[in-house]
């Protein structure tokens, strides 16, 4: 089952540059529809980047955010829900 509130923010993948990422990032956090939590595991062993779990409201979904570093271009992409 999809939910509009969070499945409709971005599309799952990466970031076409830090601008985009910053933009999404901040987007996110300003969106009522999510909340911050704990990040429970990192991605990979990619260590020194930024990383924000977000749980949507509506539905319960938790979202990973990482930020992009070259050539890795970052993620927006479900962790569970």
């Amino acid at each position: 089952m999809s939910c509009n509130k969070c499945e409709t923010v971005k599309e799952v993948g990466g970031f076409n540059s830090f601008p985009d990422y910053a933009s999404h990032k901040q987007a996110v956090i300003q969106n009522d529809s999510f909340k911050s939590v704990p990040v429970l595991v990192r991605y990979g062993s990619i260590g020194g980047v930024d990383e924000d779990w977000f749980e949507c409201m509506a539905c319960g979904s938790v979202w990973r955010l990482v930020e992009p570093d070259p050539p890795f271009k970052g993620m927006w992409t479900k962790v569970s829900g």
